[in-house]
């Protein structure tokens, strides 16, 4: 984790306390990593594995709005924001790696130098871009084309070539699929279904099976 782009402009002493007061943590399937309102003391580095992130309504409705994969910092938005709460739940579909980072330690390390400052205010701010374009997708663009963007990213972590397919292992429902598409699960049952009409993909239980030439 710490040869990542994020942390090159940390001292050397800084990196050495990160490393020592850092922790490894395994997770199953289904486990609870953060919950939604605690106050973190942490945050996460996925080694390995994914992560949904899934907000509970008023009502005790759960939906997944997220997705993070190994190489992804996760919950970051307790970085300088006290009370520094959990926006809501992270929970492992598929066994997982990660590291906790240590919310204080990590925060004096980024405002020690003024180049790492810059390096992780500039990614934090990408992150808000990237949800801005998330949210203009989802006003803008189709369910078709989302559709497409999310198999596209499945298959880069879980995907495998057969021929000229991409056959896709999905770490989580088709409930949780059409969650995040933002579309009713019979919207999403359709739009499989002309997909499959058409021969661009099929989708058994949690098998995606994709033309490679779509997904480009």
């Amino acid at each position: 984790m710490f040869e990542h782009e994020l942390f090159k402009y940390f001292d050397c002493r800084d990196l050495s306390l990160l490393h020592k007061r850092s922790q490894d943590v395994s997770l199953s399937k289904g486990d609870i990593l953060f919950l939604q309102g605690h106050v973190g003391s942490y945050v996460y580095y996925v080694k390995s594995g994914t992560l949904k992130i899934v907000k509970t309504s008023e009502d005790g409705i759960d939906k997944i709005f997220s997705i993070y994969h190994a190489g992804q910092f996760v919950a970051l938005n307790v970085l300088f924001n006290p009370p520094h709460y959990y926006i809501a739940s992270g929970i492992a579909v598929e066994p997982c790696e990660v590291i906790a980072i240590p919310i204080d330690t990590l925060q004096a390390a980024i405002l020690a130098s003024e180049q790492a400052t810059m390096t992780w205010f500039a990614h934090l701010n990408q992150r808000l871009e990237n949800l801005q374009q998330l949210l203009t997708d989802q006003v803008f663009v189709g369910a078709l084309e989302r559709f497409r963007k999310l198999v596209k990213m499945f298959a880069k972590t879980h995907g495998r070539l057969v021929g000229e397919e991409v056959v896709i292992e999905l770490p989580i429902t088709k409930q949780e699929m059409a969650e995040l598409l933002s579309v009713r699960r019979e919207t999403f049952s359709r739009l499989l279904a002309s997909l499959k009409d058409e021969g661009v993909c099929t989708f058994s239980h949690k098998q995606i099976t994709v033309n490679a030439n779509w997904i480009k």
